[in-house]
Parts: structure tokens; C-alpha cells; sequence
């Protein structure tokens, strides 16, 4: 079978290039297993109630912190801000990623939220729609393993043909314990390493693990960080179908 395959080859192929092409399929294969990993630990809960509180440090300005709250079921989710006053009772739903509205107390309307913005800050913060809901990659992005150590894989995410991504690549640091990411580097189509996601302080309910804490910088805005410390955390849950619905927002 060798034989043949190396027949197959262009002119001038070697057996060395078949080597490097069956080792570039198996790292391939690896890559994508523990991605798929990534994906199955990300997503064992059917639903969640989470608490923050939130401190977002802007360059030259001063430190602003904010509460929120976050309601999850599925796909969907309901964030609300809880403080501080000139923010409370701000309200966004995800429903999709791209049926996204925000009900703003001040108008008490509810608004439609292009798909345009939502690779742009949350309110403010460093993290975005996409980084705040983004739970499954292995529909998008094929990986390889980069490194490997005792207790982690380094994966380098890649997108899959044909797919749309938030980002063109994602060097993602997964403890091998739970296979859940301890550090997220996000780059655009130029190469530009443009965020930086640290997750750390994981704590389970079952086979359900959430991290204590999540940091973001931006690189491309001086350093601008926002970090996320969870107060609350509850999981399975009863959350009623009508809490993700437009309605709900403005009650």
C-alpha cells in the first residue's frame, strides 16, 4: 500500500514527504480530538445562572467597576446589568448568533443589535458578544497541537473551509485535568495578536466546571483589560423559555 501511495504522488516526491504528510494528518487528528474535548467539557450543563463582578481599567481613565448577571439555557442567553445606576436594568439576549437584541432602560426600547458590531466591545468592555458566548469551535476550527507538557496541550485553531470566524487563528493553552482553556491568544487575518483571555480559579458542580475568574486585555487598545469574578454560580436550574424571549426584556 506504500508502494502505491508513494506512486501516486507528484514527480520527484519522496518517501520523506509521505512521512511529513501522514505526521501532518495525525497531528491534525490529535489536535481536533482534544479540541473536541474542549467543546464536550465546555458543554455538559443544560442551563446556568452566573453573577460577575466586573472591573474594566480603560488607559488613562479610572477603574470602573459593574455587576451583572447572566442566564443561560442551550444556545441562549440573558445578560443583565445590576450596577452600577446609569447602567442598571440594561439587558442584552442572545439567541443566536445572529438574533442578538439590548433593551436600554433609558429609551425602553428594545433594539435589534447588528451583526456588524458584535466582534466590538460588550458595553465598554474588552470582551465581546462572540468571546462572552463562544462554547463550541470545533464546528469552526480545525487544530493542531503545538506543544505539549505534563500538565497541558498548546492548540493552534485554525478555521475550517468555507467557515466565517470571529477570529483566524486561536493559540488556546488546555489543561490536560479538564481539558478546559487556561489562556486564549486571538489573532486577526494579518497575524496581529490582537487579545489575550486568561481563565483561571476553575471550581465544579458535578462534571461541570466554570472559571472563578476571566481577564481579557486588548493589545490593540493600549492594554484596555476587563476581568470578571464570579460571585454566584448556579447550574441545571430551572430557567423558564420565557425568560429568552424579547418580551422579558423590557419587565
Amino acid at each position: 500500500m506504500k508502494g502505491l501511495v508513494l506512486r501516486l504522488l507528484p514527480a520527484g516526491a519522496s518517501a520523506l514527504a509521505f512521512m511529513a504528510m501522514t505526521s501532518q494528518a495525525s497531528a491534525d487528528a490529535a489536535g481536533d480530538k482534544v479540541l473536541a474535548s474542549v467543546d464536550a467539557a465546555l458543554n455538559r450543563w443544560k442551563t446556568q445562572y452566573i453573577k460577575y463582578d466586573v472591573t474594566n481599567q480603560e488607559p488613562g481613565k479610572a477603574e470602573r467597576k459593574l455587576e451583572l448577571e447572566v442566564k443561560l439555557k442551550g444556545e441562549k442567553r440573558l445578560t443583565e446589568f445590576l450596577a452600577p445606576a446609569d447602567m442598571k436594568g440594561t439587558k442584552v439576549l442572545i439567541l443566536s448568533s445572529t438574533q442578538m437584541y439590548v433593551y436600554l432602560p433609558a429609551f425602553g426600547k428594545v433594539r435589534r443589535i447588528a451583526s456588524s458590531v458584535t466582534d466590538q466591545g460588550f458595553m465598554g468592555l474588552t470582551f465581546t458578544q462572540t468571546d462572552l458566548s463562544l462554547t463550541r469551535y470545533t464546528g469552526m476550527y480545525t487544530a493542531q497541537i503545538a506543544s505539549e507538557s505534563g500538565d497541558s496541550w498548546k492548540l493552534v485553531a485554525t478555521p475550517k473551509a468555507g467557515q466565517e470566524v470571529p477570529y483566524a487563528k486561536i493559540e488556546m493553552t488546555i489543561a490536560k485535568q479538564n481539558t478546559l482553556p487556561t489562556e486564549l491568544r486571538y489573532f486577526n487575518a494579518s497575524g496581529t495578536h490582537m487579545k489575550t483571555e486568561n481563565r483561571s480559579g476553575y471550581t465544579c458542580e458535578g462534571n461541570v466546571c466554570t472559571p472563578s475568574e476571566m481577564k481579557m486585555v486588548d493589545h490593540t487598545k493600549g492594554g484596555h483589560w476587563t476581568r470578571l469574578m464570579r460571585t454566584a454560580w448556579k447550574v441545571n436550574e430551572s430557567i423558564a423559555d420565557e425568560v429568552f424571549s424579547k418580551r422579558s426584556l423590557e419587565k
